[in-house]
């Protein structure tokens, strides 16, 4: 007679695994913001790029520059402005891959955004700020990502200065 587990279709292997996937959720779930992430950030004109798709036709990219303003609270809750395009209920988010291989600290989950610039095509566009660790002359070499779907589109690179705590 099969005991429980294998009737489940389950395998000591995979049991592990959902158990140690758990505890390493709940053990990230439970971090501070370190203070020197916290403040005002900000980027010059950056280059940015919209990448849109429509039915059968190949990929079409529209570039203009903006700049790029993050506040970064304590309660990991982030605002500001992608260019045009304004965002308030932002989640900063540690990289749960491995940060020392790509390079990104701190994802910033801004959501569904409107227009970065006048001759933006998109209305709505799912973004994300890779937040790279901060150099000691306080600042990051970050990336702007579209992320509609499973994309994970490189619409820039950001540069961002701390102007305030």
């Amino acid at each position: 007679m099969k005991d429980k587990n294998e009737r489940l279709g389950l395998s000591n292997g995979w049991i592990y695994l959902l158990l140690t996937s758990c505890l390493f959720s709940c053990c990230r779930s439970n971090w501070n913001v370190p203070s020197d992430y916290i403040g005002k950030w900000e980027t010059k004109q950056e280059k940015i790029t919209v990448r849109t798709k429509f039915k059968n036709e190949p990929f079409r990219f529209t570039a203009d520059s903006a700049s790029v303003t993050i506040n970064i609270q304590e309660d990991k809750t982030v605002s500001g402005n992608i260019g045009l395009a304004e965002f308030t209920h932002a989640r900063l988010k540690k990289n749960t891959t491995l940060p020392w291989e790509t390079g990104v600290e701190y994802i910033i989950e801004c959501g569904s955004i409107g227009k970065i610039f006048h001759d933006d095509p998109l209305d709505h566009k799912e973004v994300e700020i890779w937040f790279a660790p901060i150099h000691s002359v306080g600042m990051s070499n970050s990336e702007l990502r579209c992320t509609e779907g499973m994309a994970h589109f490189p619409m820039a690179r950001l540069l961002f200065v701390k102007i305030r705590n």
